[in-house]
C-alpha cells in the first residue's frame, strides 16, 4: 500500500480553471447578495412609506373625532341649559296651574333635575 500526499489528494489550488471558476461562484454569490439587498431596501421603503400613510390617516381621524366631541359637548351643555330653563318655568307655572289647584291630581308634581 502507497502513502499518498496531501497535494495528490488535493490538486493544487492554484490551477487556472479552479481560480476561474471561484471568481464566476463569487461573483454569482455578488450579483445575488446586491438583488437581495436592492429588495430589501425597496421592501423597507415601502414599508416606511405604509407606515406613514397610517399615521397620517390615524391623525386625521383624531382631528375628526376631537371635533365631533368638541360640538356633543357643546350640544350637550345646550340641553342642559334648556332643561334647566323647562324645569323653571313648570316650577313657576305649578302655583297658578288650574289643573294642579282643582284637586283632579292627588298629589303635587315634583320636578327631577337630572345634573351634569
Amino acid at each position: 500500500m502507497a502513502l499518498h500526499s496531501a497535494s495528490d489528494r488535493f490538486p493544487p489550488s492554484d490551477a487556472p480553471a479552479e481560480r476561474l471558476c471561484r471568481r464566476s461562484e463569487s461573483s454569482d454569490d455578488d450579483d445575488r447578495r446586491l438583488k437581495r439587498r436592492e429588495k430589501n431596501r425597496v421592501a423597507a421603503q415601502r414599508s416606511r412609506k405604509r407606515q406613514t400613510q397610517r399615521a397620517d390617516e390615524l391623525h386625521e381621524a383624531y382631528e375628526c373625532l376631537e371635533q365631533q366631541n368638541s360640538l356633543l359637548k357643546k350640544e350637550v351643555q345646550l340641553l342642559l341649559e334648556e332643561q334647566k330653563r323647562l324645569a323653571e318655568a313648570l316650577q313657576s307655572h305649578e302655583p297658578l296651574c288650574p289643573i294642579l289647584n282643582s284637586g283632579l291630581l292627588s298629589a303635587p308634581r315634583t320636578i327631577d333635575v337630572i345634573s351634569p
